[in-house]
C-alpha cells in the first residue's frame, strides 16, 4: 500500500507540473555537442555506415572466391519407367530380322559425391582483391563526405534556431511597447489631448507587431523541426540549445580569415576523385587480365548404387566408388576485338576521371576564394548593420518620447518604428549570413 501511494504521488506531481517534467527530459546541446550527436544518430550517417559494412563484407566475398571451394551433392531416383532398348531377336534365339525390347538398369538409383576446386592462377582474381579494398576506401570517403555535410547542415540549423529566437524576443519587446503606448494614447484621447487618428495609428502598429510575432513564433517552430530531423531525434522531443548567439557570433565577427594555408589534397571531394582514379586503374588492369590464361585444380570423389529395392542403403546393396583429380587450363584465343574494346573503354573512363579531377581542383579553389570573399563581406556588413540597428533604435526611442510629450506625430512614430524594424531585420539576416559564411569558409578549406 505504501508503494502504491508513493507511485500515485509521483504521478500527481508530474501531472501537476508538466512544464518542469518536460524540461528535465529535454536534450541539451551546445553546437559541438549537437554536431557530435548528429554524427552518431543522423539517418544519413547511419546509411553510409551500412554502406561501409557492406563494402567490408565485399572484400571477404572477393577473397573467398580464391580459396578452396567444397561442394557436396546427394541424389536419390525412383525410375518409374526404365528406358527400353531394342536388341536383335536372334541374340535371344528369336526370329532373325525382329527385335526384342529390353529394359536396362534397376528402378532405384542413388549417388553421393564431394568435389573440391581451387584456383591456381587467375589475373582477374588478383585485381579483384585489390579493387575490393579500394571500394572500402571509397565507401569510407563517401561516409566522411556525408559527415561533413551533416556538420554543415547541423550548424546552419542551429544558427537558424538561435537567430529566430533572438528575432522573437525583439519583436515581443516591441509588441509590449506598442501595447503600453496604445493604452497611454487612448487615455490621452479620452481626455482630449490626442486625436482619434493617433489611436488608430498606434492600434495599426500593434496589429502589425502581433502578426510579426506570430510569424517569428512559426519560424522558431520550423527551424527547430529541421534541427531535430538533422539530429535524428523525434520531432516532439524537447530540445534546449545551450550556446548563446553571442558565443557563436563573436569568433566569426573578430577572427581574420586566412586563405594561404589551403591544402587541396586534404579536401574530401578531391580525395574521393583520387580514390575513383585508383579504382579505374584497377578496372583497366582487370580488363587486361582477361587476356591471361586461368589455371585451376579440382578433385571429385563419389559413390553410386542401384537396386530394385526402395531402401538402397541396406548393407547388402553394393556402392561403387569413383574419383577424379585434374587440372584445367583455359586460354583465351579470339574474341573478335571484344576484350580490346573493353580495355579501350576503361582507358577512356580513366581520362574522363582525370578531367573530373582537374575540374574538381579548380572548383575547390574557386569555392575557397569565393567563400573567403563572402566571409569578409559578411563581417563588414554585420558591423554596419549592428551600427545601423543602434542608430535606428535611438531614433525610434527618441521619437516615442517625443510622441508621448506631444511633439511628434503618430505618422512619424510609425515611420521610425518601421525603420527600426527594417534595421533589425537587416541585422538578423546579416547575423545569420555571417555565421553561415564562416561555416562555408571552413567547409571550403576542408576543415569542417
Amino acid at each position: 500500500m505504501k508503494n502504491i501511494l508513493f507511485t500515485l504521488m509521483v504521478i500527481f506531481i508530474g501531472l501537476s507540473n508538466p512544464t518542469k517534467a518536460q524540461t528535465e527530459s529535454n536534450l541539451k546541446f551546445t553546437l559541438a555537442e549537437a554536431q557530435q550527436y548528429a554524427l552518431e544518430n543522423s539517418y544519413a550517417v547511419k546509411g553510409t555506415e551500412y554502406d561501409v559494412q557492406v563494402a567490408r563484407k565485399k572484400v571477404w566475398e572477393t577473397i573467398a572466391d580464391g580459396l578452396p571451394q567444397i561442394d557436396a551433392s546427394v541424389d536419390y531416383n525412383n525410375n518409374l519407367n526404365l528406358s527400353v532398348s531394342l536388341l536383335p531377336a536372334e541374340f535371344f534365339g528369336g526370329t532373325p530380322g525382329t527385335y526384342t525390347p529390353i529394359k536396362f538398369g534397376q528402378r532405384y538409383t542413388s549417388s553421393a559425391s564431394i568435389s573440391v576446386s581451387q584456383k591456381i592462377f587467375d589475373g582477374s582474381y588478383i585485381v579483384g582483391t585489390m579493387a575490393a579494398k579500394v571500394f572500402v576506401q571509397l565507401s569510407n570517403d563517401q561516409k566522411k563526405k556525408t559527415e561533413i555535410d551533416i556538420l554543415n547542415s547541423i550548424s546552419l540549423a542551429y544558427f537558424t534556431v538561435l537567430v529566430a529566437e533572438e528575432n522573437y524576443i525583439t519583436i515581443q519587446e516591441n509588441l509590449k511597447i506598442n501595447e503600453k503606448l496604445l493604452t497611454e494614447t487612448n487615455a490621452y484621447y479620452q481626455n482630449g489631448f490626442r486625436e482619434e487618428l493617433d489611436v488608430d495609428q498606434i492600434h495599426l502598429l500593434l496589429n502589425t507587431s502581433k502578426n510579426q510575432l506570430a510569424d517569428a513564433k512559426r519560424a522558431i517552430q520550423t527551424s527547430r523541426i529541421i534541427l531535430k530531423f538533422g539530429l535524428g531525434i523525434e520531432i516532439d522531443e524537447g530540445l534546449e540549445l545551450t550556446n548563446s548567439l553571442d558565443e557563436l557570433v563573436d569568433p566569426a565577427r573578430t577572427e581574420s580569415p586566412v586563405l594561404s594555408n589551403f591544402d587541396i589534397s586534404n579536401h574530401i571531394d578531391f580525395r574521393i576523385v583520387e580514390t575513383q582514379l585508383k579504382a579505374q586503374e584497377l578496372i583497366i588492369k582487370n580488363e587486361k587480365a582477361s587476356y591471361l590464361p586461368t589455371i585451376s585444380a579440382f578433385y571429385n570423389y563419389g559413390k553410386n548404387t542401384s537396386s530394385d529395392f526402395t531402401n538402397v542403403f541396406k548393407s547388402d546393396v553394393p556402392w561403387f566408388k569413383s574419383s577424379v583429380l585434374g587440372f584445367q587450363l583455359k586460354m583465351p584465343i579470339f574474341s573478335a576485338g571484344q576484350k580490346r574494346s573493353r580495355v579501350q573503354q576503361a582507358k577512356i573512363n580513366f581520362m574522363k576521371l582525370e578531367n573530373q579531377q582537374e575540374m574538381t581542383e579548380q572548383n575547390l579553389k574557386m569555392d575557397a576564394t569565393l567563400s573567403f570573399s563572402n566571409l569578409l563581406n559578411a563581417q563588414e556588413k554585420y558591423e554596419n548593420d549592428v551600427e545601423g540597428l543602434e542608430i535606428a533604435k535611438r531614433i525610434f526611442d527618441r521619437t516615442r518620447i517625443k510622441f508621448k510629450e506631444g511633439i511628434s506625430t503618430s505618422t512619424e512614430l510609425s515611420e521610425n518604428e518601421k525603420q527600426y524594424l527594417d534595421s533589425h531585420s537587416a541585422y538578423i539576416n546579416s547575423t545569420l549570413t555571417l555565421l553561415n559564411s564562416k561555416i562555408a569558409f571552413e567547409k571550403a578549406l576542408g576543415k569542417l
